[in-house]
């Protein structure tokens, strides 16, 4: 019996050893494929995964905006920007700053949200400029018009025809490098820019052809450069504010004036002054600015998203102006009230040749980069 139990005793002490040995071992795994590993989330590294474009349609071809994702959604923050200019929400270049609003809300999945404080409501369009360059807002659509007294070099973009060319997308490219080393220097981020379509001359009396049509007339200005210019062309160039115009025309206190379709129809410009004359040379540029200091607290992922942004908002606002300036032109034209032109190639190169020579004048106030600039109009137009 004894020798029972001992044995009974033995095998038990076996298998107990056996169940200790195995008590803590890990379940067998697959071991994992590196390919299937989880892509970085570092703040610096933006990945690449695929993605849908957001709502709202256009091109969505692999080089289109919105056609692809150069950031990691995991690496987006939640947070609020500001953006401010002096323009109402209904109007053309409202609606088209509204495009980038809801490209950064679509793009980042509503973490990102732009609160607009649009209309004057926190800035005029003339304190835009010192708003981003002092961080008090984030975005601003800003005229170069309002900005070449301090950001001189932006100078050769307030002048009345700067580009005069067709291809404003290759010009916008072309142009954003040196921009926002421009911009650079004064704190703040160049981002891109708005369209704004058709400009037109109106005038109450007589229909402008050539720069010898402005000879004799009061022209309204709205700068430095652009004085120059209306007097270069043989007028006699009265400084006004846009509110005033209407008025100044109607009382003959200016005889007429070069002003962007968004301008003449909104402000009823074309039902006081007869002759309208379209073209389509430039009249100031439009440029979306952002804090230099806001742009260096986000991380590359996010940065990656603003500049998909900006390319969405620089297509629709462009498909914006189209649509706008079809509308104005069919509201000028079927009101019964105006003669209107269209400038012919050699009528408007009359008028450019004269801006080209007024950048050789301007010449000596800018820096490399201003140069380089007029270099670059002197190309595209």
């Amino acid at each position: 019996m004894k020798k029972v139990l001992c044995v009974i005793l033995a095998m038990v002490m076996v298998f107990a050893l056996a169940a200790c040995g195995n008590g803590g071992a890990p379940a067998p795994a697959n071991t994992p494929d590196p390919g299937d590993a989880a892509p970085s989330t570092s703040p610096d590294t933006p990945a690449s995964p695929p993605a849908s474009p957001p709502s709202g349609g256009g091109d969505t071809s692999p080089d289109a905006p919105g056609s692809g994702q150069a950031w990691n959604p995991d690496n987006i923050r939640e947070q609020v920007f500001v953006m401010a200019h002096g323009l109402p929400a209904t109007g053309m270049t409202g609606l088209q700053y509204n495009e980038f609003a809801v490209a950064i809300e679509e793009l980042s999945g509503g973490k990102m949200t732009v609160e607009q404080r649009i209309g004057g409501t926190l800035l005029l369009d003339t304190e835009t400029l010192e708003g981003v360059m002092m961080g008090t807002v984030d975005f601003v659509h800003n005229l170069t018009s309002f900005a070449s007294g301090t950001v001189t070099n932006v100078s050769p973009l307030s002048m009345p025809g700067y580009y005069a060319g067709d291809d404003w997308f290759g010009f916008l490219d072309n142009s954003r490098d040196i921009l926002t080393e421009i911009y650079a220097e004064y704190g703040v981020k160049y981002l891109g820019s708005v369209s704004q379509g058709y400009t037109a001359i109106v005038c109450t009396e007589k229909q402008i052809r050539s720069p010898s049509d402005v000879a004799g007339l009061s022209m309204r200005a709205s700068g430095t450069w652009i004085s120059k210019c209306v007097e270069a062309w043989g007028g006699a160039a009265t400084m006004l504010g846009l509110a005033d115009l209407p008025d100044a025309l109607q009382r003959r206190i200016v005889q007429g004036t070069m002003a962007g379709l968004v301008i003449v129809v909104p402000f009823q410009l074309h039902e006081i002054a007869e002759y309208v004359t379209f073209t389509t040379m430039a009249e100031t540029f439009g440029a979306l600015l952002m804090s230099g200091s806001r742009w260096d607290e986000l991380n590359a992922d996010e940065r990656a998203l603003i500049v998909e942004a900006t390319k969405i908002f620089e297509q629709n606002s462009y498909d914006l102006a189209q649509e706008f300036k079809e509308t104005y032109v069919a509201e000028i034209e079927n009101s019964g009230l105006n003669q209107t032109h269209i400038l012919t190639q050699a009528e408007q190169k009359l008028f450019t040749d004269i801006v080209k020579q007024m950048f050789d004048e301007m010449a000596p106030e800018l820096g490399p980069s201003g140069l380089k600039l007029i270099e670059l109009l002197k190309e595209a137009s």
